[in-house]
């Protein structure tokens, strides 16, 4: 940038930076993250050609916002500039996080299924078994158990078929 922003205008820049792929969609499809990268180039250079009109005196968050929405006006009125939007996304990003996260969530779901649902089931059963031994309590309680079983030794067979 060339022009000098005041400190409200420098959080207003911060801001359209953020909003930049919300400022530039389409609803013809997407951009490759080549042709955004290029967009994103032309639009502030257009940004700053927008700004250096004004003068050479300090920038306002309001002037630096109605030059934004020139520049984001231009863009949509001009054919997104020849750049060609497609139809497929781009694939999303897995961050190393969220791909710990996803694979620890089997064993924290095991956990909570196995030691809260599953257990409460077996208590409530086991519990109406021994005070009302009818075959319906008995059918329950097996049930409940049969299940607790099932799905720890489920998931223990899947998870040893992962390489």
């Amino acid at each position: 940038m060339n022009a000098q922003l005041d400190s409200e205008a420098q959080k207003a820049l911060t801001e359209t930076q953020k909003n930049f792929k919300h400022d530039f969609q389409t609803s013809r499809g997407f951009f490759t993250e080549a042709d955004e990268m290029s967009l994103r180039e032309i639009a502030f250079k257009k940004l700053d050609d927008e700004l250096t009109k004004l003068g050479n005196k300090t920038i306002t968050a309001p002037e630096l916002r109605q030059s934004w929405n020139s520049v984001v006006a231009d863009f949509h009125r001009n054919s997104y500039w020849n750049f060609q939007p497609t139809t497929a996304k781009r694939p999303k990003v897995i961050t190393e996080e969220k791909k710990i996260f996803w694979e620890m969530f089997p064993y924290v779901w095991a956990v909570i299924q196995s030691g809260i649902v599953l257990k409460t089931a077996v208590y409530y059963f086991g519990i109406r078994s021994s005070s009302d031994p009818s075959t319906e309590n008995h059918i329950g309680l097996y049930v409940a158990l049969a299940t607790s079983a099932g799905t720890l030794i489920y998931f223990a067979w899947s998870k040893s078929r992962k390489p």
